[in-house]
């Protein structure tokens, strides 16, 4: 479990405080590479400071080690929080550091094809702004032409109608027919008639060859 700020405030001097301070993730993203660097030499010489200070203390305590001052170490208990608090403070140092250093992953892009310029030949231009323009002749010259065309195949479909129609008719229906025709003419007096107007022309014009 990580030491938390009141127990390094019990156990720790002002400097070796602030250090600890600086790791806490607030602020430790506020360093850069090089302030970082010189962070993690500090708290990995604090940390070694006190683990040797503890392995020497345990020493004074078993009788295994002369005491240093007047009276022999009771226990290292102290020295060993000491120790774990740099230990922590060493490792958060150089988790950010990493995170700085580490090369940062490219966003994926979408990849566009550029398309090629187009070419515009002149040339080619032109032969199919003639080409198009012939066309539009041609279409407004065959205009009538067809449509007369058209007109003839009507008028000769109509006549070969016609005539196939006639055709058809058999030839004592034709015979009756213009029998009847005559026997109409006769019972109405037209063909008197006809024939009174026929003379009298005839008789009018020989007058005038006389004269």
């Amino acid at each position: 479990m990580a030491l938390s700020s009141p127990v390094a405030r019990q156990i720790c001097t002002k400097a070796e405080l602030e250090l600890f301070s600086e790791s806490l993730s607030r602020n430790v993203i506020k360093l850069d590479t090089k302030r970082l660097k010189s962070r993690i030499g500090r708290a990995r010489k604090l940390r070694d400071k006190y683990r040797q200070r503890a392995n020497r203390q345990d020493r004074e305590a078993r009788g295994k080690q002369t005491a240093r001052r007047s009276r022999p170490s009771r226990g290292s208990a102290q020295t060993r929080k000491k120790e774990q608090l740099f230990a922590e403070t060493l490792d958060r140092f150089e988790k950010q550091l990493a995170k700085l250093e580490s090369p940062k992953p490219k966003r994926a892009t979408k990849k566009t094809k550029k398309r090629a310029p187009v070419e515009v030949s002149t040339s080619r231009n032109t032969v199919r702004m003639k080409t198009a323009k012939k066309a539009n002749r041609t279409v407004k010259k065959s205009g009538p032409v067809k449509k007369a065309a058209k007109r003839k195949a009507v008028n000769k479909n109509l006549a070969k109608t016609s005539t196939e129609r006639k055709s058809r008719i058999p030839a004592a229906t034709k015979k009756a027919t213009t029998a009847a025709k005559k026997a109409r003419n006769k019972a109405s007096g037209r063909t008197r008639i006809e024939k009174h107007l026929s003379a009298q022309n005839r008789r009018k014009q020989a007058r005038r060859d006389a004269r």
